[in-house]
């Protein structure tokens, strides 16, 4: 990624001077422009329509002395006599080898200054790992950059305690797969800069990666430190997550897999194996799955509101196993309409429920965004979603949306 940085910038220099040196080195040039070639023609043409009309004898010698003054007065109204354009280009062979030295080192130097160069490293660390490439074709990278990384190591020689130069030198490395000449540059970097969460978590890939991709010791180490300064980050919990299981501390390695599920963005390329990750970790536990882990995405795992339905033993006398029972959540303030809601059956009672903004009805209308919410479990003898008389009902206490169990139990008749 770093060397085809460095491809694209040099060809856009390249293409830039390829613009503007031509301009600067061309001979000398006269350049002649006739600025009213065009209202000049047409005058022509009506002089020549005046002498073809004095042959033909529609003018006699007196009209065609008048029309041709009145033709010559409007040409010198209209055009003038200076309407020849002349200038010359001279090539400036000083400026095009200034622009040649300068404009491609001035580039560098700003965009090394205001850039931003560690963003072109990729921060996914499973990538990261994952990554391999022959001998042949690191040795060719290396030799490409070769010059470059002996400027950049020059350079940090002058300036040791240039925390970013480091870190850019040990991505760099890690880039080119020199994994091993990575790490003491992450370490003079840390050093210098030790409240990066990002600089330590590739420092600890980094250091993993050299020891045979073994995360256990510093490694370890180095990525609470990253999560202590920052919980959220996604490539530190990725790293800690994968630590965990491998030192077979599963309950730990869950809380993690969870934690990184939910910082992680609904379309995110890693989401799937993140889940199939924490989908292993709790089999390996032996623990089962929350039932709710296939149907909501990470973000709505933390909302909503579970529980269980059952009907009162006193009504269930002459209850039809196959009517419909709706269980939905309602705002416990305003509008009646369900925020969330699930169909079942009588048969299917004692039912265990979830209800979240993924079983909502309406997008702009979500169980997440009111304050109290209703729990309703209603019997149906119709079928009909609209409660009518002859209906079995239960219905809880106001909730927060976001409350872990509310069980609910259908004990009254509508009338």
């Amino acid at each position: 990624m770093m060397l085809l940085f460095w491809v694209v910038v040099i060809a856009m220099i390249v293409a830039t001077l390829a613009l503007i040196l031509p301009a600067l080195l061309k001979p000398n040039k006269t350049v002649t422009t006739d600025a009213n070639a065009e209202k000049r023609a047409i005058f022509h043409q009506q002089f020549d329509e005046i002498e073809q009309d004095k042959a033909n004898g529609i003018l006699d010698a007196a009209q065609y002395e008048i029309a041709k003054t009145e033709l010559e007065r409007r040409m010198l109204d209209e055009i003038g006599t200076n309407n020849v354009l002349t200038g010359s280009s001279k090539p400036d062979r000083m400026l095009a080898l200034i622009l040649l030295i300068v404009l491609p080192l001035a580039s560098i130097f700003i965009y090394y200054k205001i850039g931003s160069p560690a963003a072109i490293s990729l921060p996914n660390a499973a990538q990261a790992i994952e990554a391999s490439q022959s001998a042949e074709e690191q040795s060719a990278r290396a030799g490409d950059v070769e010059p470059l990384l002996a400027a950049m190591n020059a350079k940090l020689a002058q300036n040791p305690a240039d925390g970013k130069g480091w870190a850019l030198l040990a991505r760099t490395y890690v880039e080119l797969g020199r994994t091993s000449d990575a790490v003491p540059a992450y370490e003079k970097a840390v050093k210098i800069i030790p409240n990066d969460a990002q600089l330590l978590a590739d420092y600890a890939d980094a250091l993993a990666v050299s020891n045979g991709y073994n995360l256990a010791g510093k490694p370890t180490e180095l990525v609470n430190q990253a999560l202590k300064l920052d919980p959220h980050h996604i490539k530190s919990l990725l790293l800690a997550a994968a630590a965990a299981t491998n030192r077979k501390d599963y309950k730990q390695a869950i809380v993690y897999w969870q934690n990184l599920q939910k910082e992680l963005p609904a379309d995110s390329d890693i989401a799937p194996k993140v889940k199939a990750s924490l989908d292993e970790v709790y089999r390996l536990a032996g623990v089962k799955a929350p039932a709710t882990a296939e149907s909501a995405t990470p973000a709505e795992a933390t909302q909503g509101v579970s529980g269980a339905v059952k009907l009162a033993p006193a009504l269930a006398a002459n209850i039809d196993p196959a009517a419909t029972v709706f269980v939905y959540a309602r705002a416990a303030q305003g509008a009646s309409m369900p925020l969330a809601i699930e169909r079942i059956t009588v048969k299917d009672l004692p039912y265990t429920y979830h209800l979240d903004d993924s079983k909502g009805l309406m997008p702009a209308n979500k169980l997440s965004q009111a304050a109290e919410v209703v729990i309703v479990a209603r019997i149906s003898k119709t079928g009909d979603a609209k409660p009518q008389a002859g209906d079995l009902q239960g219905t809880s206490s106001a909730v927060k949306p976001n409350s872990s169990k509310v069980d609910v139990e259908i004990n009254e008749l509508l009338k």
